[in-house]
């Protein structure tokens, strides 16, 4: 009896972690695909940790609200460079680890001569439990200059993430009466509060929205020693000046 409990411990162990690798696959796919030595001209993709797209995809179809309750669309995006992180406020680490780093990295921008007019976003793929108030909560503790924003809508949350390659995966799951070892799992938007399993999957990159309301750069988290993922400020700075120069350079054609 002890094995068959094992068993199904380590059964549902795997159910659970499965959908975060076919998130992170799937998300390196996408951004694969739209990527590699730009064949249009001479100007050679720069390295960086992470992807730089060939052809900058736009943005459209674009309907969300701020965590001030303000309507957002495409336009919001073009005249100035956005940074992009996803999550959702419940999430215990790797969300607030992110946010906290580009804290840094605009604490360094500020600190430069560069001028960079540089917004910060984080949107969340959670909208059904990130209200605006608790998203107004959430980003202040961050930044005042940040800006946190969610869909309204499932049609304008897919909308948003298709354009970005942003992969979600949203499980909700209850136990078996007859077996309470036994999880049943089922995708779902939403779930009642009182459901005993909600699962928030997704991938962990930061986007870089170009001036122009197009995604230009998917920047990609290091491995550490300990085998965590995380960025570090000085590097997302160094790349995203190597993003710009290259944007300038295409522009210039």
């Amino acid at each position: 009896m002890k094995t068959l409990s094992k068993n199904k411990s380590n059964w549902q162990q795997a159910l659970i972690l499965l959908p975060i690798l076919v998130v992170i696959t799937s998300t390196l796919l996408f951004y694969r695909l739209s990527t590699n030595t730009d064949s249009h001209t001479d100007i050679e993709l720069p390295k960086i940790q992470g992807i730089i797209l060939k052809e900058a995809q736009l943005l459209t179809n674009i309907q969300l609200a701020n965590h001030l309750g303000q309507a957002i669309n495409s336009d919001y995006f073009i005249g100035k460079w956005h940074f992009i992180s996803y999550g959702y406020t419940q999430c215990p680490d790797i969300c607030p680890t992110t946010l906290f780093t580009l804290t840094q990295l605009a604490n360094l921008l500020n600190a430069s001569n560069d001028k960079l007019d540089t917004q910060f976003i984080f949107y969340t793929i959670d909208p059904d439990r990130d209200s605006q108030t608790i998203l107004a909560q959430y980003i202040h503790y961050f930044s005042d200059k940040f800006v946190a924003l969610r869909a309204k809508t499932s049609l304008d949350a897919q909308s948003f993430q298709q354009s970005l390659g942003i992969k979600v995966k949203i499980n909700r799951a209850y136990v078996d009466k007859a077996d309470k070892h036994a999880i049943k799992n089922q995708d779902a938007i939403s779930a009642a509060k009182d459901q005993s399993f909600y699962q928030v999957s997704h991938g962990l990159t930061i986007l870089l929205i170009n001036p122009a309301a197009e995604l230009q750069a998917v920047f990609m988290p290091e491995v550490t020693k300990l085998g965590m993922n995380s960025f570090t400020p000085d590097i997302l700075y160094r790349d995203y000046l190597k993003v710009i120069k290259y944007y300038q350079q295409r522009s210039l054609l």
